[in-house]
């Protein structure tokens, strides 16, 4: 019999199976995490939203979401802050969310796309969301964005 086909016992440094239990569990404590958040996923942000995008992965105190419209992207995107309050009360410290455009994403819950239904659920609209005038420019407003800046995006862009 051949020895350079034998393994090396004496060189090797077995672990127990309680240790490799234990980093197997560590390395995807990202994993649970992500299981937790899709778990409370609608309450987070919402049936419509809920509908149109899901969490990928969790990585680094990173949380990458998938959307299937540019425009409910830009509403998450809008949104991104409250959602980061939300995953903490839940007991999950994330860095920062990144919001990922893909038009892969299927759900069979939704019905077939229409781009006219899309733009008339999207939160930015007036019937959806009450509407403020800017008080820099006095362009009628979603509220959110008075709350957040005290003026209207445009406005904001321009300070920056």
């Amino acid at each position: 019999m051949d020895k350079n086909y034998l393994p090396i016992v004496n060189k090797r440094n077995p672990h127990t199976l309680r240790n490799c239990l234990d980093d197997f569990k560590k390395s995807y404590g990202d994993l649970e995490k992500l299981f937790k958040v899709n778990e409370n996923w609608k309450d987070l942000v919402g049936l419509e939203l809920f509908q149109e995008c899901k969490p990928l992965n969790i990585e680094k105190k990173i949380l990458t979401i998938a959307v299937n419209q540019p425009q409910w992207r830009q509403a998450l995107i809008y949104n991104k802050h409250k959602l980061k309050e939300r995953i903490e009360r839940i007991g999950i410290t994330l860095n920062e969310i990144k919001i990922i455009q893909n038009y892969e994403l299927k759900n069979k819950k939704i019905k077939a796309f229409n781009s006219k239904i899309v733009w008339a659920k999207h939160p930015s609209r007036i019937n959806k969301n009450n509407m403020s005038t800017c008080k820099l420019c006095n362009a009628p407003t979603p509220e959110g964005e008075i709350k957040r800046w005290g003026k209207c995006s445009f406005c904001w862009r321009k300070n920056k």
